[in-house]
C-alpha cells in the first residue's frame, strides 16, 4: 500500500469531534527502515498495552533487506504503507500521517521503532489531549532502553544559542505541563492543528522536524504538553556518538529552521552562536579523528545555502 496524497490529506480535514465518554481511535504509525530486529521488539510491547481503540501503521522508508516482507507475514494485524525509496523521517512519516488520517484516525502517534512501551502508556496522553483547550501535540516521558533512567521529560528550546534544545532531566509536574517541544520518537499530533498548520515540515530530512512543529505551533497559541505518566523506553543516540551522517543533518536542521521562523535580525545571534559552536566540535574532532564529521558538517552548511537536494547516506558516510 503507497500513500501519495500528504500535505493536502491534513488541509482537508475537518474539526474533529470526539465522544468524551469514550475513547477516539488512535492511529500509531511507526517509521522503519532496515531495522527488523528492534521494531519487532516495539511491535511486540505494543500488543500488551491497555488502550481500548488504536491501530498500528508500520510505514516502511523502501528497505530493501528482507525485513518488510517479514514483518508483513509475522505481524499481519498491523496496517502498512510502503515507501519506494528512504523518503527521510519527516516525509517517510508523513505517508503514514497522511494514510491515517485518510482512514478516519481521531487521533495519530508517531512512535519510534526502537521503542518499547508500557502497558498503560497511550491513555495518559489521550487524557492531557482531551484536557487542555488548544493542544497540539503531547509527549511522554522517555526513559533509557538500558537503565531504565529519565533521558529527557520534554525539552526547552533556545533558538538563538545554536539552535539547541534542553532537556528536562525529570518531570517538572506530576499532572500535564507545557514544555518548549516533545521528541518526535513519541508524540501525539491532534489532526485539527495539522488541518490548519500541515504535517512535518519535510525540509527536515533527520531531525528538528519536532522542533519545527512545536515551534510553529506555540507561535500560533497551541500548546505542547508532557504527560508524566506516560513512559517508554528509548534506545537514545547521544550527541557523543553524533555519526558523519547525522553531523551533516544537524547542520542543515539549524540553518533551516532560522531561515524558516527567524527573522533576519534574530538569525544573526542564531548565526554566530552556531560558527561558535562549530569552531569547538571541529577543534574536538581534529584532536580525536573526525575528520569525517567536519567534511559533512561543512557540507550541511553548503547544501543548505545552496537549497541543494539532500545527499545520499553513503555518500556522506563513505
Amino acid at each position: 500500500m503507497t500513500n501519495s496524497s500528504i500535505a493536502g490529506s491534513a488541509s482537508d480535514q475537518s474539526k474533529t469531534k470526539i465522544d468524551p465518554h469514550r475513547a477516539p481511535s488512535v492511529a500509531i504509525v511507526i517509521l522503519t527502515w532496515e531495522n527488523y530486529e528492534e521494531i519487532t521488539k516495539c511491535l511486540d510491547s505494543i500488543q500488551s498495552i491497555t488502550y481500548p481503540d488504536y491501530r498500528v501503521i508500520v510505514v516502511d522508508n523502501g528497505s530493501k533487506d528482507g525485513s518488510i516482507e517479514r514483518l508483513q507475514s509475522e505481524y499481519s494485524w498491523c496496517e502498512f504503507v510502503l515507501n519506494e525509496e528512504n523518503k527521510g523521517f519527516a516525509k517517510g512519516n508523513n505517508a503514514g500521517i497522511s494514510y491515517a488520517l485518510d482512514t478516519e484516525a481521531e487521533y495519530v502517534l508517531l512512535l519510534n521503532d526502537d521503542t518499547i512501551v508500557t502497558q498503560d502508556f497511550l491513555q495518559p496522553l489521550v487524557n492531557a489531549m482531551q484536557t487542555y483547550d488548544n493542544v497540539a501535540a503531547v509527549g511522554g516521558v522517555n526513559l533509557h532502553a538500558d537503565s531504565g533512567e529519565v533521558h529527557n521529560a520534554g525539552y526547552a528550546f533556545h533558538p538563538w544559542i545554536a539552535a539547541k534544545g534542553e532537556l528536562y532531566r525529570k518531570p517538572k509536574e506530576s499532572e500535564p505541563y507545557s514544555v518548549d517541544y516533545v521528541q518526535s520518537c513519541l508524540i501525539l499530533l491532534n489532526p485539527d492543528f495539522l488541518a490548519e498548520h500541515g504535517l512535518l515540515n519535510e525540509n527536515y530530512f533527520l531531525g528538528m522536524e519536532d522542533v519545527d512543529l512545536a515551534w510553529k505551533a506555540r507561535e500560533n497559541g497551541w500548546k505542547v504538553l508532557t504527560a508524566p505518566d506516560s513512559r517508554i523506553r528509548h534506545h537514545v543516540g547521544e550527541t557523543s556518538t553524533r555519526s558523519p551522517f547525522s553531523s551533516y543533518h544537524k547542520m542543515r536542521n539549524k540553518l533551516q529552521f532560522g531561515a524558516e521562523n527567524l527573522s533576519l535580525p534574530c538569525r544573526m545571534p542564531l548565526y554566530l552562536t552556531i560558527m561558535a559552536d562549530t569552531v569547538y566540535l571541529v577543534l574536538l574532532w581534529s584532536v580525536t579523528g573526525g575528520f569525517d564529521k567536519i567534511r559533512t558538517t561543512m557540507l550541511g552548511a553548503y547544501d543548505h545555502f545552496r537549497d541543494a537536494e539532500f545527499r545520499d547516506y553513503n555518500e556522506l558516510t563513505n
